[in-house]
């Protein structure tokens, strides 16, 4: 974004609102909301190389493009490029190898010139692939498959790092099932390099280890463990001269087994976690070990550094400390860390874009440690999002916040995080899937509205999920005044408006989803929009053949519809579940839901009459006019979105994937609402609209659909719309959306007319209580009873 022009986004964005309410400064932080950047603060400075690797498309257009470390040393980078054009649909007869491309760069690491790109197409052919590259001592090595008469097989190919000369090739003989992933580590004077293994005589994994040192010498382990399978090594770290530590995940637990490994002797013993329990290996996806003896790994906003030998890890680098996009900054890897310097690794892409691009580049960052902090003086302002992670363009925008405004800096943190993920696995239905995420969402949104209340929480939040917990003026700031002369002609302010929580709006919208039942608009109730429950029912034996797209069990499923109707029974704090409503949604739960939903391994999951419903409606979220149109083509052309049987009929729901919030205890209210403002300017919204996001800006969400519709009509679509998705079968006659689709996706949208509000601790009330009703322990009214005094209890404590 060109800084001048951004400054007067800045500028115009006081076209939106009345004049600022003056509100004073000043609380203590649990971390550095409201300290002062000091000059000896640590601060990296930084300088980005952007490399362009030469690549012949021949007018073909990339669909997927990517990039990872092969290695390094003190001389060269390398790194392997690769991905695939926009290819023919998968019922045509062609080559993959056609539509691939696999590039080898090699950069000097002191100058950060391209020395050489090697193009490794020239060793497949038919479907072959070239499934790995590593560098090492000046030889570059490339795993390929390949294809012939007698089937499959591997081939080595080395290269020689500055000439890219073949020097020889290894067949390796046929695949056969045993070999799995391999992964590669850099640790001091050595290059490692971890393949997974199969035993196929118990089907446990275990890991082959083969480490390399500068000078060339090679030693081989085996790392097993009996009766369990080896699964992940997230980083291998110096012990001391001549000693590693490996941590390896396995299948049976989430604890890591530990492998303690001597170089010289190629022998490893396993270790006691305990010995090592002062680290959470569970935060540790990738690292690095470096020739100073100590391990790396990234971390949502930084690189945090291991000390083996004191016991201790410590922040080496925050992300909030360098004049870098944060976001593209924690999608790097580690080429080196030593002294106070850092070489990081980065791609130049989104996780998706409709923008087709040629350029297959990537960027290398130096970083050094600066002898001051050139913002000192400046407070700092606190920004919330889960983990710590931001999109990119939300980065960017914080980025030139920064740089704009003299008094204030924000900085992202990572102290709150909503960890159901990790126990995920262990479920075997979609009921348990919904209890764990409650649970989890029930402590994050305690957890901050406690900080809030006690003055050290996060001045700015940034909301991408279900945070009703928080929706009460003790802990957000009502945003209502500030965006009160929005123009619905520019905006889609009826989203804004679907926000609101008994008229105070806790959470701006900034990208939104769309929630409903996809289906043919002639299955809709007389509303045109939704189903009465008497009308879903008419529908689900009806069309559906009796079989729900909502799979889930009674109580889950009741909790969905309660959310859709939430304004009927919660109003202004009080709860109040003597509406018809209540016992209308109660009574259509109890007749037409099956108690729980089916495990995944079960029969009845695996029916195949479910997936033919499929064509007949989606259940769905829809997050962007893309998916939409995929939904589109898989219905054969169907396209409304209605909305969730209702006690009225009503329409879909919004669902908040991206909305920004202000703390009720921020250390400047002022200033966190600019910043929230500048996230409604044209140029972050077009930014947000490329990535396939359902935006707030009427504008951008056009100019999103013309984006969309040279995507979904184009070659790059023909992976998504040339099959459909649960058969695989080949689409007849392929669908061409046009500024109509768009037009009418842009009407769906500007008839929702509220969110989809999960308080995740009033649904867990629910989730324990209602199922005493269903299956006819208790009558509706001493259930009722029994509810509302727990959720009022709920409700009175927030205040």
């Amino acid at each position: 974004m060109n800084r001048s022009l951004f400054t007067k986004l800045v500028s115009l964005t006081l076209i939106f609102a009345t004049v600022l309410s003056i509100v004073s400064c000043g609380k203590k932080g649990l971390g550095n909301a409201g300290r002062k950047v000091m000059a000896l603060d640590p601060w990296f400075d930084a300088k980005v190389y952007s490399i362009e690797p030469y690549l012949d498309s021949d007018g073909k257009e990339i669909e997927y493009k990517a990039q990872k470390l092969a290695g390094s040393d003190d001389n060269y980078i390398v790194v392997f490029s690769y991905g695939y054009y926009a290819h023919p649909v998968y019922s045509e007869e062609y080559d993959s190898s056609d539509y691939s491309y696999y590039l080898v760069t090699v950069v000097d690491r002191n100058t950060a010139d391209m020395i050489d790109t090697i193009n490794l197409n020239k060793y497949i052919s038919g479907n072959g692939f070239i499934m790995d590259v590593e560098y090492v001592n000046d030889i570059i090595t490339s795993t390929v498959y390949f294809e012939n008469e007698s089937g499959g097989g591997i081939l080595e190919v080395d290269n020689d790092v500055l000439t890219g000369e073949k020097l020889c090739e290894r067949n390796l003989g046929k695949l056969d099932g045993s070999s799995g992933s391999k992964s590669r580590f850099k640790v001091g004077q050595y290059n490692i390099i971890a393949e997974q293994t199969y035993d196929l005589a118990t089907c446990y994994s275990y890991f082959c280890l083969k480490i390399t040192s500068s000078e060339g010498s090679e030693s081989h382990v085996e790392l097993k463990k009996e009766r369990t399978g080896l699964w992940y090594i997230p980083i291998i770290m110096p012990i001391d001269e001549g000693k590693i530590l490996v941590p390896i995940t396995q299948t049976s637990t989430n604890n890591p087994v530990l492998f303690e490994i001597d170089v010289n002797k190629s022998q490893a013993i396993e270790v006691n976690i305990n010995d090592y329990d002062w680290i959470d290996f569970g935060r540790i996806t990738t690292g690095y070990g470096s020739k100073d003896g100590y391990a790396y790994f990234a971390t949502s906003v930084g690189i945090s550094k291991i000390d083996i030998k004191n016991k201790k890890i410590e922040e080496f680098f925050n992300y909030n400390a360098c004049p870098l996009n944060n976001a593209l900054l924690s999608n790097t890897e580690i080429i080196d860390c030593y002294d106070n310097n850092i070489i990081l690794l980065g791609g130049r892409y989104s996780s998706f874009s409709l923008e087709d691009s040629s350029k297959i580049g990537f960027d290398i960052y130096y970083l050094s440690k600066a002898s001051e902090n050139p913002n000192a003086g400046k407070t700092i302002l606190e920004l919330y999002s889960n983990n710590g992670y931001v999109d990119q363009t939300i980065a960017e925008a914080i980025v030139r916040f920064n740089e704009t405004y003299k008094d204030y800096y924000i900085e992202v943190i990572d102290r709150y995080m909503l960890d159901e993920y990790q126990h995920y696995m262990q479920t075997d239905s979609l009921d348990e899937v919904e209890k764990i995420y409650l649970q989890s969402n029930v402590s994050l949104n305690d957890k901050l509205a406690m900080d809030i209340m006690n003055g050290v929480g996060p001045d700015i939040l940034i909301l991408s999920g279900d945070m009703g917990r928080l929706y009460n003026s003790n802990y957000l700031v009502d945003l209502s005044k500030y965006i009160e002369d929005l123009d619905s002609d520019r905006y889609f302010t009826n989203i804004i408006k679907a926000a609101r929580v008994d008229g105070k709006l806790y959470q701006l919208p900034v990208t939104f989803g769309i929630k409903g039942i996809h289906t043919n608009s002639k299955y809709a109730g007389a509303s045109g929009y939704g189903f009465t429950t008497d009308e879903y029912e008419d529908f689900l034996y009806g069309p559906l053949n009796g079989y729900d797209i909502n799979e889930t069990g009674q109580a889950v499923y009741f909790t969905a519809l309660f959310n859709g109707m939430i304004d009927k029974f919660i109003i202004n704090g009080k709860a109040d579940f003597s509406d018809p409503s209540f016992l209308e949604l109660a009574d259509f739960v109890k007749n037409n839901v099956r108690e729980k939903a089916p495990a995944y391994d079960s029969e009845e999951e695996s029916d195949d009459r479910r997936y033919q419903n499929e064509r007949i409606a989606h259940l769905t979220t829809y997050y962007g006019i893309k998916d939409y149109f995929v939904g589109v083509k898989e219905l054969q052309g169907a396209r409304a979105i209605l909305g969730l049987p209702s006690a009225d009929g009503r329409g879909p729901m919004i669902r908040s994937t991206l909305s920004v919030a202000v703390s009720a205890q921020a250390e400047c209210v002022d200033a966190c609402v600019e910043f929230a403002r500048i996230l409604l300017t044209d140029e972050v919204q077009d930014d947000l609209a490329k990535t396939s996001c359902f935006t707030i800006s009427r504008n951008a969400y056009r100019k999103s659909g013309s984006l969309t519709l040279d995507y979904c009509n184009g070659s790059r679509g023909n992976s998504e719309f040339g099959v459909y998705r649960t058969t695989g079968e080949s689409v007849d006659n392929r669908i061409i959306f046009t500024e109509d689709d768009v037009m009418i996706l842009e009407k769906i949208i500007l008839s929702c007319s509220h969110f989809d509000s999960v308080d995740a601790a009033v649904n867990i009330i629910l989730m324990e209580e209602m199922p005493a009703y269903f299956i006819d322990q208790k009558d509706l009214d001493s259930v009722i009873i029994i509810v509302q005094d727990r959720v009022q209890k709920v409700l009175d404590e927030r205040g």
